[in-house]
C-alpha cells in the first residue's frame, strides 16, 4: 500500500475518532467510511449511510477481540483487505442470539437480516428459514444450521425425515398427534401470515378439517405421525 493511501485512511480514522480513544465505535466507523468514500465500499455506501446495522456487519469482519470497536489497524484492514464473509456471518449469528439460549427465533433472524439489507422484506425469508431449518415446536434454529443454510443453501433432505421434522415442529403439545388447531397452524405457516384476512382464516380451518377427517382412521379428530 502506498504511503499516501495509508495517510488518507489514517486521516479519515482520526477525524472520526471524536473522543481520541484510538478506536472507533460503530457510529464513528460509519462516519469514517462515509468520509473516506472508498471505491471498495462504493456499492455499499447507501447502506452504510442509512443502516447502522450494516456497519456492525462490516465491523464484525475485523473486530478481533469482539469489543465492538475498531482500531486504526483494523480500519486499514477493513478498507484494504478482502473481507472474510464466513467470519462476518458467524459473528452476526452469534450476536443475533439476544436471549442467549443458543437458538435463533424468527424475530432474531429478522433483526439479523435487516442489518444485511434494511430495504428488503425479511419476514418472509426468515419464516422460510424457520420452515427449512427449525427442528422442534420451539420454531427456533440452531446457529450452525443457519450458517450452513446461508453459505450452502438448503440441504438435500430425505422427504420422510423432512416430513417427520415438520410434524414435530407443529406437534406443539408433543403427544404424537396433530389436532385441528395444530394442523391449521401448519397450513397458515405454509400460506404465510393471514392474520388480517378472515377469508384466508376460514379457508385454512376448512382445509385442515377436511384433511383431518379424511386421514383420521380412528375418528379421534387427531392426525398421528405416519
Amino acid at each position: 500500500m502506498k504511503e499516501s493511501r495509508k495517510e488518507e485512511i489514517e486521516k479519515a480514522f482520526a477525524k472520526a475518532d471524536k473522543d481520541g480513544t484510538g478506536t472507533l465505535s460503530v457510529k464513528e466507523l460509519q462516519s469514517a467510511l462515509v468520509e473516506l468514500n472508498d471505491e471498495k465500499m462504493e456499492e455499499d455506501l447507501e447502506q452504510i449511510q442509512k443502516n447502522i446495522g450494516f456497519v456492525e456487519v462490516l465491523m464484525s469482519a475485523v473486530d478481533k477481540n469482539g469489543d465492538k470497536t475498531v482500531t486504526c489497524e483494523e480500519f486499514i484492514e477493513l478498507i484494504t483487505e478482502e473481507l472474510d464473509q464466513e467470519k462476518m456471518l458467524r459473528n452476526m449469528v452469534r450476536d443475533a442470539d439476544k436471549d442467549g439460549d443458543g437458538l435463533l427465533s424468527a424475530g432474531e433472524i429478522v433483526t439479523m437480516l435487516k442489518k444485511m439489507d434494511c430495504d428488503e422484506d425479511n419476514e418472509d425469508f426468515a419464516n422460510m428459514i424457520i420452515r427449512m431449518c427449525a427442528h422442534d415446536p420451539s420454531r427456533k434454529v440452531k446457529p450452525e444450521a443457519l450458517i450452513s443454510f446461508m453459505i450452502d443453501g438448503p440441504a438435500e433432505k430425505d422427504p420422510k425425515e423432512d416430513a417427520k421434522r415438520m410434524f414435530k415442529m407443529f406437534d406443539t403439545d408433543g403427544d404424537g398427534y396433530l389436532s385441528k388447531k395444530e394442523l391449521a397452524a401448519y397450513f397458515q405457516d405454509m400460506m404465510g401470515d393471514s392474520d388480517d384476512d378472515e377469508d384466508d382464516k376460514d379457508f385454512i380451518k376448512m382445509t385442515a378439517k377436511m384433511m383431518l377427517a379424511s386421514a383420521d382412521e380412528d375418528e379421534d379428530s387427531r392426525r398421528r405421525q405416519g
